[in-house]
């Protein structure tokens, strides 16, 4: 699988971890506005409702008053939920993939996309990651791999970093720092891209490692 792919996958796990963490907001929107109406069906229901009080005026309970506890807001968690899913459900609609939950269709499609579609795939979903990301709050799905020298031997540095989204068989290891040189390329990874950052399947990084260890 070229890098390309490896990216692809890594962000569309991503963006599906991020929109797991939207859709529970929106569900946590929803319970609590069920709530809600549900207390001020309550208030207008009470025995004090359309009577006057000992201070005079009426205990009728003003809308400022039912409201007031619960702000509304212009724009919901599942507004937010709708426009992702309208967005990656064009995605998957351009890659012919119809059935199935939305990010998993993309998931199913992406091995068998050319790497150039792979590469343009990549970036749709890096976008969408960041931007529901950064709607909920929620740190990027990776981790540093301290002590790890890059694979490249054009490289060295031990800055490589562990895209931890989705299963852990599917984890991608990325270097922070070198860009593939495309053909001939020390990466070692089929379909060498130039100027792709490099990245490899998390196995194989650590299983090389592992080997260095045991010579």
């Amino acid at each position: 699988m070229t890098p390309h792919h490896l990216h692809a996958l890594a962000a569309a796990y991503a963006v599906r971890d991020a929109r797991t963490r939207l859709g529970q907001l929106a569900t946590l929107d929803h319970r609590r506005a069920v709530d809600h109406h549900l207390q001020a069906a309550a208030l207008l229901r009470s025995p004090t409702y359309g009577t006057r009080t000992s201070i005079g005026g009426h205990g009728d309970p003003t809308g400022g008053a039912l409201l007031t506890a619960h702000p509304t807001r212009d724009t919901t968690w599942a507004d937010l939920y709708r426009r992702s899913t309208d967005r990656l459900d064009w995605l998957a609609s351009t890659l012919r993939c119809d059935h199935g939950p939305t990010v998993g269709r993309i998931l199913t499609a992406i091995p068998t996309l050319s790497p150039g579609t792979a590469r343009i795939v990549a970036q749709h979903l890096t976008d969408e990651d960041a931007w529901v990301r950064a709607a909920v709050r929620l740190a990027p799905a990776r981790e540093p791999l301290p002590g790890v020298a890059c694979p490249n031997p054009r490289c060295g540095q031990r800055l490589l970093e562990v895209l931890t989204a989705g299963p852990v068989d599917c984890w991608t290891v990325r270097c922070q720092v070198c860009l593939c040189i495309g053909a001939g390329c020390g990466c070692g990874m089929p379909g060498a891209v130039e100027g792709v950052a490099h990245i490899w399947p998390r196995a194989s990084v650590l299983g090389a490692v592992a080997g260095a260890s045991a010579g």
